[in-house]
């Protein structure tokens, strides 16, 4: 019972606030096609330069077995991570003018992921696709959708606030910072889970491809 009320709820927020959520998946989709064709436009020398890290980089998993597969270290270097991009995120809308960095965040991270997906698949073949679905798509899955879910609580509280102070309507501010503090925290439970999924799943799904 408590699931599916949790569930309206979720889906009723997504519904009215459909167009803000459509604005930041359409940056986040722009900054996925222009990663990809980015990788055109790389030079011959860039292109062998990371073609040869990424070969050494599936050497090192190949010669030792262990190297990086559930490493704490890494796990708490990426929570720690996300931790900040929650932290930098809900600064930038607590200061209302800092709203255009949270799309440009939004669009960059779409870059990324749609430069490292179409450079693995490009220099690799079938192996890239293998490589970008065992090592790059799957925390991924958790960490885009909820930068999106974050950009548009955040972006939502800035417009709270400039609404509590030239709107018409009142506006309880401190109830809005409540709300986007816990719908932030939820954010950041997620960031977490993915973490742990690139510290201890990631490494090992790597390892097996690279023995190919």
């Amino acid at each position: 019972m408590l699931m599916s009320q949790w569930i309206e709820l979720a889906r009723n927020y997504f519904y009215e606030r459909f167009f803000l959520f459509l604005l930041v998946i359409i940056l986040l989709v722009m900054g996925v096609v222009f990663g990809s064709l980015s990788v055109n436009s790389l030079g011959s020398n860039q292109r062998h330069e990371l073609t040869q890290y990424l070969r050494l980089f599936l050497q090192g998993f190949r010669q030792d077995p262990t190297a990086v597969v559930a490493d704490p270290g890494y796990v708490r270097e990426a929570i720690a991570g996300h931790f900040k991009t929650v932290l930098f995120l809900l600064v930038l809308g607590i200061s209302v003018i800092g709203v255009p960095l949270v799309l440009l965040l939004i669009f960059t991270r779409g870059y990324i992921l749609g430069f490292t997906v179409a450079f693995l698949v490009r220099q690799l073949g079938g192996r890239g696709v293998l490589l970008a679905a065992a090592g790059v798509l799957p925390h991924q899955f958790l960490i885009i959708p909820t930068l999106v879910a974050l950009a548009v609580f955040n972006i939502e509280f800035a417009g709270a606030l400039i609404r509590s102070r030239f709107g018409h309507n009142p506006v309880v501010v401190s109830r809005e910072l409540l709300r986007c503090l816990g719908l932030n925290g939820g954010g950041l439970i997620v960031l977490v889970l993915s973490g742990l999924l690139e510290g201890f799943v990631i490494p090992v799904l790597i390892r097996w491809i690279a023995r190919f």
